[in-house]
């Protein structure tokens, strides 16, 4: 999923008879400070006093794809104006903004009636049923821009969810219920679309298809990044894993994946001799989202959590534990991206031991090994619920490297903001994703668009 700026669309309403210039000139105050905060703003710098006026602009404002639309009363307007003309967005993303009235305008001779038009029209709006957000205040507040600009990011990953599809290559792991899902419901709720098209035999015959000229950049490459253990060249776990990494990589072009889940066990363990870790953190450092285990809800949170952040903000997915110390142990179950290495250390590529195939014999693949990153991070995983629907679980914390718990694995201690205890309650599978970045408002703001649970 690639993501553009958020696009906020503007719609400014007016009784002919008030003061409209006035208020066209306090919104685009705010406007303009919007805009520093890396919203792109599509607004025509005038306001509509009629229905077919206000028409006219939600039409200008579809017709450039905007995530989000912003209809302001800027004085006292008859609802039907608005409310008539809105029925062309009533499932898009709306935010009603009225401005209050002040003493100090007053008295300077600025009464907007604003605050008149913008209460009749939030309760005629629910009478009729439409979805939105209302603030009221004025526009160039920061908490009104942080609000509008949280709102326009959720708005808009919300948005390109419906155009997202995400890869399933060997379909889920069916014995981890977690990871089964119900691709009908997805596409309702979430608005992607899971591509269940390849399965590992598919991989298998595209991975036999990269040559080895094609193998030499990336080999270069990984030579030149990370410290090579020389088993992993020895049982050629390094070369299926660059050919698995090629190959996917066309796949993921070819379908137009926004991101990747691969069943690894059985079939990759036993009879390609070669796990994903390798390929699935390179894939997921150049921006396509990667699981293992066929995890979809794992996948589709980490598409979320990654739009919600800042461009180049690390992610990761992973096993977490519990631990009676205190805090949760996470280690790599299928990718340790190199992005969340610290500065401090360098990857090591090693071999993937001791992950057992279904003959039981130990596997091959290649795992990066590296001390985290440490800093603050959100944390989440969307989950089904008994009703049909989805649960978000989210959290605040913290995250710091110790010394790997098995086989040179890459692991970290997590902990969270609040009670141990009370975010274990809340667990909903063995697979988390972090970002290391606080998105907890954005996520809050998403799931209200999506209609999901949120637990905290």
């Amino acid at each position: 999923m690639t993501l553009q700026k958020p696009k906020t669309g503007i719609v400014l309403a007016s009784h002919v008879r008030e003061p409209s210039g006035f208020s066209l000139g306090l919104l685009k105050k705010g406007l303009k400070k919007l805009e520093d905060r890396g919203i792109e703003v599509i607004f025509n710098n005038k306001y509509a006093t009629t229905d077919g006026e206000v028409r006219e602009e939600i039409r200008y404002l579809k017709s450039k794809d905007v995530d989000l639309f912003v209809i302001v009363p800027g004085n006292w307007i008859e609802p039907p104006v608005l409310c008539h003309p809105l029925e062309e967005i009533r499932n898009e993303n709306i935010l009603l903004l009225g401005f209050p009235e002040s003493l100090k305008l007053i008295r300077q001779g600025h009464f907007l009636g604003s605050n008149s038009a913008f209460t009749v029209l939030r309760n005629a709006l629910k009478q009729m049923g439409f979805k939105f957000k209302s603030i009221q205040e004025f526009p160039e507040r920061d908490e009104v821009l942080k609000s509008i600009s949280t709102y326009s990011m959720a708005s808009s990953v919300s948005r390109t969810l419906r155009k997202t599809k995400l890869g399933l290559i060997g379909y889920c792991s069916m014995g981890i219920y977690t990871a089964c899902f119900d691709q009908l419901k997805l596409r309702d709720v979430f608005g992607v679309e899971i591509d269940t098209s390849a399965d590992s035999y598919i991989l298998f015959k595209r991975m036999e298809e990269i040559t080895q000229g094609e193998i030499g950049e990336t080999g270069a490459i990984l030579k030149r990044d990370c410290i090579i253990d020389e088993e992993i060249i020895n049982n050629h776990s390094l070369e299926k894993s660059m050919k698995m990494y090629l190959a996917l990589k066309k796949m993921v072009h070819e379908g137009n994946w926004s991101g990747v889940s691969v069943k690894c066990q059985h079939e990759f363990s036993t009879y390609l001799r070669c796990t994903a870790c390798l390929p699935l953190s390179m894939l997921t450092d150049e921006g396509v989202m990667c699981t293992d285990e066929g995890d979809i809800h794992a996948l589709l949170t980490m598409v979320i959590m990654k739009g919600l952040a800042k461009e180049g903000t690390p992610i990761y997915f992973g096993d977490i534990y519990k631990l009676e110390e205190g805090g949760f142990l996470m280690d790599h179950c299928g990718l340790s991206p190199h992005s969340c290495a610290s500065g401090r250390t360098k990857v090591r590529l090693i071999p993937q031991n001791p992950r057992i195939s279904k003959d039981g014999i130990t596997t091959g693949g290649v795992v990066s090994s590296y001390d985290f990153k440490e800093g603050e991070v959100t944390i989440g995983r969307i989950e089904n619920d008994r009703e049909g629907s989805y649960i978000f679980h989210i959290s605040k914390g913290n995250v710091k490297p110790v010394e790997p718990v098995a086989n040179g694995w890459s692991t970290l201690i997590f902990t969270p903001d609040g009670d141990d205890n009370k975010f274990a309650d809340n667990q909903l599978a063995n697979h988390y994703v972090f970002v290391y970045e606080d998105i907890m408002d954005h996520l809050a703001e998403l799931v209200k668009i999506l209609g999901l649970k949120l637990i905290y």
